[in-house]
């Protein structure tokens, strides 16, 4: 199940936010060494703390969350305009009510109850799940930065980007790249979702990847 997080919630729904940001800190700053400001086993910034995002969860009927993602709209404050805008020789000028900025892409560690290739599963879920809102909302294209490991993920998900620039070398094998919003790629990403729920076997390759980078930053 997919759920709509917004900051107005965050006193009635406070289970979700603080499952959320601690999942950030485990998968950012604990798996993958990024350098996040975790306070109280919690990663937020400021764009949590002082902007407007809307977040993307995925939940189990438990009401475990098992992923999730953060959205900006490009005309407002952004981590492209500000953090990542050093990573790139060229500037990267993306502003536009039609395209939002999607970071914090996370698959959360999995739980006791969690089936083996789930992580492809959540990746695939949370992305169709941003077509489908992106769709909804009048959202034309999305906009994140992305590791290089992810590309082969979000080739098999269905949902490619179309890189813009790619970081220099001392920063890593980074892109910034853009999704395009088309109802063909959302009817792609939900029969690609379908045929992993009915799966019995676990597709381990794609689920170390997915594990292992997080997805857009």
């Amino acid at each position: 199940m997919l759920r709509i997080l917004t900051k107005d919630m965050l006193e009635t729904d406070r289970r979700a936010f603080d499952e959320m940001f601690r999942a950030r800190a485990a998968v950012f700053r604990d798996r993958l060494g990024w350098q996040v400001d975790v306070r109280d086993q919690c990663e937020r910034d400021r764009y949590d703390e002082t902007e407007d995002p809307v977040y993307l969860v995925a939940q189990r009927p438990s009401g475990t969350l098992t992923g999730s993602l953060r959205l900006l709209p490009t005309t407002g404050a952004t981590m492209l305009k500000s953090e990542f805008r050093g990573f790139f020789d060229q500037p990267i000028d993306v502003e536009s009510p039609g395209c939002w900025e999607c970071t914090r892409f996370c698959v959360h560690p999995p739980t006791q109850d969690a089936d083996p290739h789930s992580a492809r599963t959540v990746a695939t879920e949370l992305l169709s799940g941003l077509s489908d809102l992106a769709l909804d909302t009048g959202i034309e294209r999305v906009v994140g930065v992305y590791d290089a490991a992810m590309i082969g993920v979000y080739r098999r998900i269905g949902w490619r980007p179309t890189p813009l620039a790619r970081s220099r070398p001392e920063i890593g094998n980074l892109y910034v790249g853009l999704w395009d919003v088309t109802g063909d790629n959302s009817r792609i990403l939900q029969a690609n979702l379908s045929r992993l729920l009915a799966k019995v076997s676990p597709t381990p390759a794609a689920t170390v990847i997915v594990e292992g980078h997080g997805g857009m930053r």
